[in-house]
């Protein structure tokens, strides 16, 4: 596609893409800016884009690019909405993390990784297993070890609701 041919396909499809935007989004200036990236996608890659597909090239770039932001939009809506939901106080967390860092020192270092390797992880028995040279029944006991002491721990430190 030439520059001549570019700005032929900016006079007659700007219209065109701008109306599709507008259909799928509401927000007038993120249309505008769908669009905007929709003809600077196409003149960057003016050399790969024949003519007689610059139009369906706009509306797939202008499409993307919506639905990158409804995407984004949803997930930030989530962690607004997640962050809502958290009932502990600010400062709670902080004293609720260094007790944690505390009773997970009590630990020994193999309870801590095994710890470490479960429950933030999320590996299976027997790939903890194959990482610390265990078997699946002593990587059970040594995680029940440190649960039950981190609990014990947890409790000393003033965190009732870890009893069982």
């Amino acid at each position: 596609m030439t520059a001549k041919e570019y700005n032929d396909c900016t006079g007659l499809w700007a219209d065109d893409v701008m109306r599709f935007a507008v259909r799928l989004c509401t927000d007038r200036t993120e249309c505008e800016d769908a669009v905007q990236e929709a003809f600077a996608a196409l003149w960057e890659n003016r050399q790969q884009v024949p003519e007689a597909n610059g139009k369906s090239y706009l509306m797939g770039v202008a499409y993307r690019r919506l639905m990158m932001g409804f995407r984004r939009r949803r997930t930030d809506q989530r962690y607004i909405q997640t962050q809502r939901q958290q009932s502990t106080e600010p400062d709670t967390a902080f004293e609720l993390r260094d007790a944690l860092d505390r009773a997970l020192k009590t630990l020994s270092e193999v309870q801590r990784a095994i710890l470490q390797l479960r429950d933030v992880e999320g590996y299976s028995y027997r790939e903890i297993g194959e990482t610390l040279d265990l078997n699946d029944d002593q990587v059970q006991v040594y995680l029940f070890r440190a649960r039950t002491a981190m609990r014990r721990e947890l409790i000393k430190l003033g965190y009732d609701e870890y009893k069982r």
